[in-house]
């Protein structure tokens, strides 16, 4: 179950399978880091060369010239990414829950390099967007192409894919636990020790690299601030719920636009250019909402605000310019638009109370801090990482009170009324429902030791024959395992292997030894249990050994292919429609054709085993949903009338199931995510 080079490290470390993931997660870091300063350099030259030498070649224009800057570089995304790789597109997150969720964490590195220069394009041309989305996207590329070259199992490049994501956001923000708690919380939605081990060392390990090249400062130098008074509270309890609905407003107005300009009429290249339109001529009244705004951020958290209207304004056109850049195209994160809406928000709450109530009240700056983290929280439905973000990316703790009351306040309400965070509503409307990912992930978390049987018989290798045919006399299960002094299993007795001999040789001549087959293949208890049958079913193995994941010497158990069976049986008997549903989503992200059929009373299949069914080539079936149960498709499985029946195929194939089906009296019917 490794390659070789895992192998070999075995013979010399018993806890490889604690040193690789380690080494493994460090180089992953460390190439993110130097990625991602690289990112960060190249944003730094395209503003420059938009905003700087650009806009002097468009002198002629005026004050005007911002209105084409980012038309002219959402053009050149739109053809960078039409003709590159698509999902490059958008900011980058929703492709990286897709890529774990339905892909297996393959990210194809091509769309790194894509995702990279569309952003730096975007960003530095003036498009509403940030560069965490974008660090995400290439960090998780990154990490799903290195766990591939070391090949991987699946289970492990989704790990690494997280490890990516944590690592992304910690170079780019200077913040390592924000890293991994937005990689825990968002991306895997996973807070297990082991799941957590190797994304803490990739985030530390990229956060070293950025500090190395981008210094040690937190991303925004603010002035020290605290509560002021115990009813303030109550103040900042209430921005918690206007955050949310401010947040709620960002996650509908982007799924409005998203719908909006998929129905638009364009070449999907020159969409990115409209949208950049549309910015350039809210950017030429007002200019805060070109590129992160991170000097704009800055300074309403240090006080300077402005007036109350232009602050209410930038909250909603901030916004509109933000989801305008995102559904039309651009490449770039929403992380930083939500943190300059909420110090927007926070500034307008600050300055209605600063000096207008009895009781004393912290300047405007902090309740700009704290709409910072309330409206992250209620756009991504994420508390825990907005609170970090906002204590790493400001380096003080003392308003952490106040934060925590108006995160929990936003984000309540904002998953009170969309189940959707601004990260997941595009995942839905494709198709894909991101509240079955925790489900989903039931089945691939089944490990060997959820499976495996715990008591087996053993024999010694010099067992007398005879003695052997008493001991399987009395087992129950007539597979027997051979030991040798040290009480390691060497072999396994076959019930066939014993008949043979009984017919050809005297039982007293012969030893335990001489009928075993050698094991050469193991596993370990906690591996997961889909990678292990899927090995079992390569090699054409029926059962395993279970070595202890501590002690690889030690058996724990024997894992057999009946056992598997029942184990996925039991999980999706209780998720009959979660499994309809993912198969569903699983054939279209991998370019398959899905049809479903119910077995009818009048079907010339009907009463058949599957093996029986002459089914055309290259057709599989999937899954059978029999009243409550969902069954495994083998082809001993009779099929019985009103059976459902899931079938998936390439493309080409199609049309000849097709004639199948009518040839065999079925019809089939539309898929029904509700069913």
């Amino acid at each position: 179950m490794k390659n070789g080079f895992q192998q070999r490290l075995t013979q010399f470390f018993p806890t490889e399978r604690i040193i690789f993931p380690t080494l493994l997660a460090t180089l992953v870091g460390i190439s993110i880091g130097f990625a991602v300063v690289f990112f960060i350099k190249t944003i730094d030259l395209s503003e420059y060369l938009f905003f700087g030498a650009g806009r002097g070649k468009l002198g002629l224009l005026g004050p005007y010239a911002v209105v084409f800057i980012p038309a002219l570089g959402g053009l050149l995304v739109g053809l960078l990414v039409t003709l590159g790789a698509k999902q490059a597109g958008g900011h980058g997150v929703p492709e990286v829950i897709k890529a774990i969720a339905l892909k297996g964490g393959k990210i194809p590195i091509f769309s790194v390099l894509i995702k990279l220069i569309a952003s730096a394009i975007s960003i530095g041309s003036g498009a509403s967007v940030g560069r965490e989305g974008p660090a995400v996207h290439i960090g998780s590329g990154i990490a799903s192409f290195t766990a591939r070259i070391f090949k991987q199992s699946e289970a492990r490049i989704k790990n690494y894919v997280a490890c990516g994501a944590a690592a992304g956001i910690s170079a780019v923000f200077n913040a390592p636990i924000t890293g991994v708690m937005f990689a825990s919380e968002i991306v895997i939605r996973d807070f297990g020790a082991r799941a957590l081990s190797t994304v803490v060392i990739a985030s530390v390990s990229a956060s070293t690299i950025s500090r190395m090249f981008l210094g040690h400062s937190p991303a925004f130098t603010v002035p020290v601030y605290s509560v002021w008074h115990p009813l303030e509270l109550i103040l900042y309890f209430t921005l918690g719920i206007l955050s949310a609905f401010v947040s709620l407003f960002m996650i509908s107005s982007l799924d409005r636009l998203e719908r909006g300009f998929e129905s638009y009429q364009v070449p999907a290249w020159l969409k990115p250019a409209v949208g950049g339109f549309i910015v350039g001529c809210i950017g030429l009244y007002y200019p805060q909402v070109f590129g992160m705004g991170f000097h704009s951020i800055e300074g309403m958290l240090n006080g300077a605000l402005g007036s109350v209207m232009l602050l209410l304004a930038l909250v909603f056109m901030k916004a509109v310019a933000t989801n305008v850049s995102i559904s039309s195209g651009s490449s770039g994160g929403v992380f930083a638009p939500a943190l300059f809406i909420g110090a927007a928000l926070g500034g307008v709450v600050g300055k209605l109370f600063y000096n207008h109530l009895p009781f004393p009240v912290a300047p405007p700056g902090a309740y700009a801090l704290v709409g910072m983290a309330s409206v992250f929280a209620g756009a991504f439905h994420a508390p825990v990482t907005a609170i970090l973000l906002v204590f790493e990316m400001t380096g003080d703790y003392r308003m952490i009170l106040p934060i925590m009351i108006a995160v929990v306040a936003s984000t309540s309400i904002s998953q009170l009324f969309s189940r959707d965070s601004i990260d997941t509503i595009s995942l839905r409307r494709s198709g894909i429902d991101p509240g079955f990912f925790e489900e989903v992930k039931v089945l691939g978390a089944l490990q060997v030791r959820d499976a495996m049987t715990a008591q087996f018989a053993t024999v010694h290798r010099d067992l007398p024959g005879k003695l052997l045919l008493d001991k399987m006399a009395k087992e129950k299960d007539k597979s027997i395992f051979v030991v040798n002094d040290q009480e390691q299993l060497v072999g396994l007795i076959k019930p066939e292997e014993v008949q043979k001999a009984l017919f050809g040789e005297d039982m007293t001549a012969i030893v335990a030894d001489d009928l075993m087959y050698p094991l050469e293949e193991h596993c370990f208890e906690d591996e997961p249990l889909s990678e292990v049958a899927h090995f079992m079913m390569e090699r054409h193995i029926t059962q395993m050994s279970v070595m202890d994941s501590v002690d690889p010497k030690k058996v724990v158990g024997v894992i057999k292919s009946e056992d598997i069976f029942h184990a996925y049986t039991e999980v999706t008997e209780k998720r009959s429609s979660l499994l309809s549903r993912m198969e569903h989503e699983s054939s279209h992200a991998s370019g398959m054709v899905q049809i479903r059929f119910v077995i009818s009373p009048r079907s010339t299949v009907t009463g058949k085993p599957i093996k029986e069914i002459n089914l055309p080539d290259g057709i599989v079936l999937t899954s059978i949903k029999r009243r409550q149960a969902v069954l495994i498709p083998e082809g001993n499985t009779i099929l019985k009338a009103r059976d459902k029946i899931w079938a998936v195929m390439i493309p080409s194939q199609e049309e000849v199931f097709r004639s199948w089906l009518k040839d065999a009296q079925l019809a089939p019917f539309t898929f029904d995510a509700a069913y």
